[in-house]
């Protein structure tokens, strides 16, 4: 009994293993939307960044992980220049928090009550979260992951965005092909053909959502004034 529940932890764990590899290897097309505006942002001046903490559905580990994340990418490329939401509120350099969507009468309050002169915010999003990481078959119907992130940033002199980057992706399952929709002959010429309906290894909408939003800080990177 001990060897049989040996030999089947081992079988999940190169299952596991495999499934890693399998999706490492994977490439899943972003979609990336700027909506008219520059991929460059200027970190060539003496200029102070507000590092908002990002609207997400993450978990509360990776949710902390990623604001240190884009806080530390905006700092490094700024010089040191980039202070964080919470930080800003602890030294009392802010009165209240700040909006994804923050409206006129907010960024002029930024703007007559503290020295910063930029704002960046963090939006991410999980559409769909329909299939799991591992599918032994197909679904019975249609499904789904797809998730977003989106980092844009404000000019708190002039009131206005300059910078926006939404990246989005997805992974899909057909349905499952069964009789009588499909007739006894076609799924016998699948089977011929070698067509195995499983394992299925997919990225989750949390791991889409994570990706898209590590490609916007490597553009962010990339693209950067120094």
């Amino acid at each position: 009994m001990e060897h049989f529940k040996l030999l089947k932890s081992l079988k999940i764990k190169h299952l596991l293993i495999l499934a890693v590899v399998l999706l490492q290897s994977c490439i899943v097309p972003v979609k990336r939307d700027y909506q008219g505006l520059s991929k460059a942002l200027p970190f060539n001046q003496e200029k102070k960044w507000l590092i908002n903490n990002m609207f997400t559905d993450f978990g509360s580990d990776q949710r902390e992980k990623n604001n240190k994340k884009i806080f530390e990418t905006f700092n490094e490329l700024s010089k040191g220049k980039a202070v964080s939401m919470d930080d800003a509120r602890n030294q009392n350099l802010l009165a209240s928090r700040v909006s994804f969507s923050p409206s006129l009468e907010e960024l002029e309050s930024l703007k007559n009550n503290s020295d910063f002169d930029y704002l960046v915010n963090t939006y991410t999003e999980k559409v769909h979260d329909q299939i799991s990481s591992l599918e032994l078959s197909s679904p019975l119907e249609y499904s789904k992951n797809e998730a977003f992130a989106t980092i844009e940033v404000y000019d708190l002199k002039t009131l206005k965005r300059i910078y926006y980057q939404k990246a989005s992706s997805e992974t899909s399952m057909e349905k499952k092909k069964t009789y009588p929709e499909y007739s006894a002959e076609e799924l016998y010429f699948d089977k011929e053909k070698g067509k195995k309906d499983g394992p299925h290894f997919n990225f989750s909408a949390n791991q889409l959502a994570q990706k898209n939003l590590n490609k916007i800080l490597k553009d962010i990177e990339k693209n950067a004034i120094k």
